[in-house]
């Protein structure tokens, strides 16, 4: 039983990483990218200052060069955070494999299924269109689990 478990999670995780792998290296390297700017985006700022307290630079030029440095470091601090965010879901979306397990090891030996137990294991259920196909009827049917999303 605790190997068919541990099964089960290693699926539900290799599922999750290997549905967004290219996308997470991809991540990674863009926030690498932007980091590296920003530092960059900041240390320029400070030059700016230094140029303008010294004279090397007019008035008019700094606030030019400072306001356009000022609006990139924005716009890429707030990708940043968009990309950070996304990342840290991911790794909380492993994270939620275990708990869900846990939830999922208190009905093992269920004998009646109520509301409760349902609101408990089930996020929502997406019901497709019924058609028809060589007489029979079908209709898709998703069952997003709380936790881990469709399995």
């Amino acid at each position: 039983m605790a190997t068919d478990e541990a099964a089960v999670l290693d699926r539900l995780k290799q599922q999750i990483q290997s549905e967004n792998a290219a996308q997470q290296e991809d991540c990674r390297q863009e926030i690498s990218r932007l980091r590296r700017r920003v530092e960059e985006l900041e240390r320029m700022t400070a030059k700016l200052y230094e140029d303008k307290v010294s004279g090397t630079i007019s008035e008019a030029s700094f606030s030019l060069l400072i306001q356009k440095s000022e609006q990139e470091r924005i716009q890429k601090s707030e990708r940043l955070d968009m990309l950070l965010a996304g990342e840290r879901k991911s790794q909380q979306d492993i994270a939620n494999i275990g708990q869900w397990a846990g939830t999922i090891r208190q009905y093992l030996d269920l004998q009646e299924l109520n509301r409760e137990i349902i609101e408990e294991l089930i996020d929502h259920i997406e019901i497709g269109e019924r058609t028809i196909i060589d007489g029979q009827r079908h209709q898709d049917i998703k069952i997003y689990y709380r936790f881990v999303g469709l399995v």
